[in-house]
């Protein structure tokens, strides 16, 4: 599965660039995840890595919402155009779950 990633944000370069390495951390989770249901595989190091993928994941939607909160022009072009940057970097994680 080699997908590109791609989010359109109004202005913040660097808010598309975590949200596409949040993306990408998420989407290796939940890839990684299927693979072991399908095989049935188990073990402590198959645990330790999900919950290392798990982690890496946290991180980077840490990392996501730290920046909304810090990046001045992110609040500013939130608060003009009456948006929730919160709420718009979860509905496309969610969108691109579901595709």
């Amino acid at each position: 599965m080699n997908q590109e990633f791609s989010f359109k944000t109004a202005v913040c370069t660097e808010y598309e660039r975590l949200l596409i390495v949040c993306q990408k951390a998420l989407e290796n989770w939940r890839s990684r995840r299927e693979e072991i249901s399908a095989s049935c595989m188990s073990g402590k190091e198959t645990a330790y890595e999900l919950l290392r993928l798990q982690a890496d994941y946290a991180k980077a939607h840490s990392r996501v919402e730290k920046h909304e909160e810090g990046c001045e022009l992110c609040r500013f072009v939130s608060k003009i155009g009456g948006r929730n940057n919160a709420a718009i970097s979860n509905f496309a994680l969610d969108k691109r779950r579901s595709a």
